[in-house]
């Protein structure tokens, strides 16, 4: 029986929405982020888009493919009736084509299911704040180079230059948390694991 002091600092936490079709993903992410988040989880389209209804969520995520109509359609039906309701993907797609998807959906970040747990939850912290972690781009504009994203571009650019994640930071106008997420994720894109690979591949793709 939940106390109501366990009420009270539920309702505290910012309330955040999670659509998957696994009930596995379901289950260990509403674990891992119980104590962060208000979570409610769900695991089809038309339960998503009911649930941004009635739950009132301050940030949603869903996965591209979901029961009953893919997360883009949902997604986008969502933010038709609540343009400024920030959008996340998680999935385990890493099609760039996905990604510039979602950015011209106007979805704040594309996230990998194998992100680090603190990742994922510094992430939904950073769109909470105001932050996206996605660029939106033409539909006709290439990912380019490792198929990155404009912003990961920017990113990397800046990395191969010798920039910290503070710099980096104060010259794209974003946290350094959300800068750090960016290069994280720019490693799991390109397989890398260290900055003077990344500089060796910004020089090699005149990114520098």
């Amino acid at each position: 029986m939940t106390s109501a002091t366990e009420m009270a600092h539920e309702t505290a936490l910012p309330k955040v929405l999670i659509a998957d079709d696994h009930h596995l993903i379901l289950d260990a992410l509403k674990q891992m982020m119980k104590t962060h988040f208000n979570i409610l989880a769900v695991d089809n389209s038309e339960a998503f888009i009911d649930a941004v209804e009635r739950f009132r969520p301050d940030v949603a995520i869903l996965d591209v493919s979901m029961p009953g109509g893919d997360g883009f359609s949902a997604a986008r039906k969502v933010l038709q009736r609540q343009p400024s309701l920030p959008i996340m993907f998680l999935s385990m797609y890493a099609d760039s084509r996905y990604v510039d998807q979602a950015a011209q959906l106007g979805a704040k970040a594309y996230l990998s299911k194998r992100l680090p747990a603190q990742e994922l939850i510094s992430a939904i912290q950073a769109v909470l704040e105001g932050e996206a972690l996605l660029s939106p781009v033409p539909a006709d504009t290439p990912a380019g180079p490792g198929e990155l994203t404009v912003r990961q571009r920017e990113v990397l650019r800046l990395i191969a230059q010798g920039c910290s994640a503070k710099d980096i930071a104060n010259q794209l106008n974003i946290s350094v948390r959300t800068a750090e997420f960016h290069r994280s994720a720019i490693m799991e894109r390109l397989g890398m694991h260290s900055t003077a690979q990344m500089t060796r591949y910004a020089i090699e793709h005149q990114l520098d």
